[in-house]
């Protein structure tokens, strides 16, 4: 006689717990996609029920979203709530939020998310309600989610201002770059986009700048040159604005002409207007961020999610122009 698998049996060989089996087998609807297709692979892998048992059907897509507020948050948290409403609605999904007060038990827990898409958490949740979540459904808690600060390619980075400025028909595009500590990543970038753009390296044109001295004589020998600089690309927002200054004391016109494009963003009482490659704008309203995240867990694409969050931006300020050919016969 052929011995009964038990759901223990399934649940270790499946990687889940026994209380999952269960679920799956009992409300599929309450399990995320990823772990009801473990389960039942594991169910079909151990002949459970000697094949005889009709298979759970599979779970219903859900278009809800839960937001739970933990006992500890404060009015400020509870204020994003229309925030988090909204974002839900302009991407089809219906959002619904619930005050936890600390002493609901585990069964309650469950019940309040029974049959969501996805779980947001805003606080702290209990340590085992979390485990279950992972394990049950697409979940993401709040203040770890937003905010994430995304690595800045600083090669790339350049590429693309370099490449900017080519689009704009310059031809003679020198570096400014100092201690920056991604510095040679960035440099790197730069001469890729001139390859790119089939423009001549000219090492002539690439300045280490140390101090603030330096920059004025940048300017001053910028006419030095048979085919004088049209642009420049700044390693930094800050060195973008020095190389400004001094070109403006030299009598120069940005982005008349000379353009200038720089890489990141403007240091607090800094903004000067200028042309900029920035990383992932910060700026995103925080239930943006957390529920887009969380739709792309659901949605399966994540990995999607995560290329577009690394795009970077230009920003087009005031100081680049389109090259002219006259600007290649000033004195």
């Amino acid at each position: 006689m052929m011995k009964m698998v038990s759901t223990t049996e399934v649940a270790r060989h499946a990687g889940v717990s026994q209380t999952t089996v269960s679920r799956v087998l009992n409300r599929p609807e309450q399990v995320k996609k990823e772990t009801y297709d473990k389960v039942m692979q594991a169910l079909a892998e151990l002949d459970y029920g000697n094949a005889s048992t009709p298979h759970a059907a599979p779970p219903e897509a859900s278009k809800q979203l839960i937001l739970l507020f933990s006992k500890d948050c404060a009015a400020d948290d509870f204020s994003r709530m229309r925030e988090f409403t909204e974002t839900a609605q302009a991407s089809g999904y219906r959002l619904v939020a619930h005050a936890l007060t600390g002493g609901e038990s585990m069964e309650d827990s469950e019940a309040l998310v029974s049959g969501a898409a996805g779980v947001i958490g805003m606080g702290s949740l209990a340590d085992e309600f979390k485990a279950y979540l992972n394990e049950t459904t697409a979940f993401l808690q709040a203040e770890e989610t937003a905010g994430e600060e995304k690595p800045f390619d600083g090669r790339k980075a350049a590429f693309l201002a370099t490449s900017h400025l080519a689009e704009k028909g310059h031809q003679q595009i020198a570096w400014v770059g100092g201690d920056v500590s991604d510095e040679g990543e960035r440099l790197q970038g730069y001469y890729e986009a001139l390859a790119h753009h089939q423009l001549k390296l000219r090492k002539k044109r690439i300045h280490s700048t140390q101090n603030p001295s330096d920059f004025d004589a940048i300017a001053a020998e910028l006419c030095s040159f048979k085919k004088p600089t049209s642009a420049f690309v700044a390693a930094s927002y800050e060195e973008g604005l020095q190389l400004f200054n001094s070109l403006a004391s030299a009598g120069f016109k940005v982005p008349k002409e000379i353009s200038i494009v720089v890489i990141g963003e403007a240091q607090e009482g800094e903004e000067a207007g200028l042309t900029a490659v920035k990383p992932p704008s910060s700026a995103q309203p925080f239930a943006q961020q957390v529920v887009d995240r969380l739709i792309s867990q659901i949605e399966g694409k994540e990995q999607e999610s995560e290329a577009a969050e690394d795009e970077l931006q230009l920003h087009k300020g005031t100081t680049v122009k389109k090259f002219k050919e006259r600007q290649k016969n000033k004195a």
